[in-house]
Order: structure tokens, then C-alpha cells, then sequence
């Protein structure tokens, strides 16, 4: 596939949210073939400005229609988020930073939006679905509106939406919240 191609597909999928049930699916497995990394790499901002599609698209009913389309997204971002963690001198310093393994699961309480994130040896790695709740440190959990801003960072972090909700010590948050902080704006492509 060609960078035109690709850059047909992405624009086509941002074009109209309330299209993206039909698009979503096929257009997810030409940026998996493109790589998503490659993508990233010429638009920077893809992943934000999906994310923010999916919201304006009512993404709880989106990803209901087409749950398969779930997964591939969110094992998408997660190596998308990876692959730029990587360009990011605040995020590498910040991972490196971090005195233990992270653990990390998201979990929309109306549709099949999960994934989780992992932080290990400096590294930011996920995927789609949860990690076993024995092994999560943390975990977010609220409408999939919510958690696409979260991602985004839309949402502050703390008290101000009760539709976010978390699980595990009060005291992880000071380090997951500046990790979720460099991931928006990693997504937000600066």
C-alpha cells in the first residue's frame, strides 16, 4: 500500500463520524498493513483526531455495531503509542523514571472497549483486553466517551468527573496520572 493510498484511507475514515461503523473495520486493517508507525510518523495527530471521531460518532454505539473493530483499534493505539513513546524525550525520561513495573487496565462499562497498558524497563507496551485483575495496579473504568478523553486528555484527572471511576491505591495515581498525561500528548502528536 502506497503513502496515498494511506493517506486516502485516513482521511475517507476522519471525513464523516457518523459513517464510521461501515469504515472503521476495513480502514483499521490497511493502516495495520500500512504499520502504524509509519503512519504516525506522517500524521502525528491520527490517533487523537480518531479517538476524537469515535467521541462525536457516539463510540459506545460504534464499537457495539462493530466489536471486532474494537480490539484491532486498541491493540492500533497501544503500538502506535509505543512506537512514539519512543520519539518523546519527556515520556522516555518519565518511564525510565518510573521505581517499578506498571500495570494499567481500561475498561468502558458500555461497550467493548478494554485494553491495558504496561510499563516495564523504561517501556510503554499494551494492547486489547485487561490484564488479569490479580496482576493490574490500576485500573479506569467509565463510559467509553469518558475514556476516550481520558486518552486524549480531555478529561482532567482527579475528582472532576464522576464518570470516570478507578480501582487500586490512591497512592498510583501519582504515577499513572503523568503517563496518562505524556499519552495524550503523544496522541495529540507533540
Amino acid at each position: 500500500m502506497s503513502s496515498d493510498m494511506i493517506k486516502m484511507t485516513l482521511e475517507e475514515l476522519l471525513r464523516a463520524p457518523a459513517e464510521l461503523k461501515n469504515k472503521l473495520p476495513k480502514a483499521l486493517g490497511e493502516i495495520g498493513t500500512y504499520g502504524i508507525g509509519k503512519v504516525l510518523d506522517q500524521n502525528p495527530d491520527f490517533l487523537c483526531r480518531l479517538l476524537t471521531q469515535l467521541r462525536k460518532a457516539d463510540a459506545a454505539r460504534v464499537f457495539a455495531h462493530v466489536s471486532e473493530a474494537t480490539h484491532r483499534l486498541s491493540d492500533l493505539l497501544w503500538q502506535g503509542i509505543a512506537s512514539r513513546a519512543g520519539q518523546s524525550q519527556s515520556m522516555e525520561s518519565l518511564l525510565m523514571k518510573a521505581e517499578r513495573d506498571i500495570q494499567v487496565n481500561i475498561e468502558a462499562s458500555d461497550s467493548p472497549f478494554q485494553c491495558h497498558f504496561m510499563v516495564k524497563k523504561g517501556k510503554i507496551t499494551g494492547g486489547s483486553g485487561l490484564l488479569h485483575f490479580k496482576d493490574e495496579d490500576f485500573r479506569f473504568m467509565g463510559p467509553t466517551e469518558t475514556l476516550m478523553g481520558l486518552l486524549i486528555g480531555d478529561l482532567p484527572l482527579g475528582f472532576s468527573n464522576l464518570q470516570l471511576q478507578t480501582a487500586g491505591h490512591s497512592g498510583w495515581m501519582s504515577r499513572v496520572g503523568p503517563i496518562m498525561r505524556e499519552i495524550a500528548k503523544l496522541l495529540k502528536g507533540n
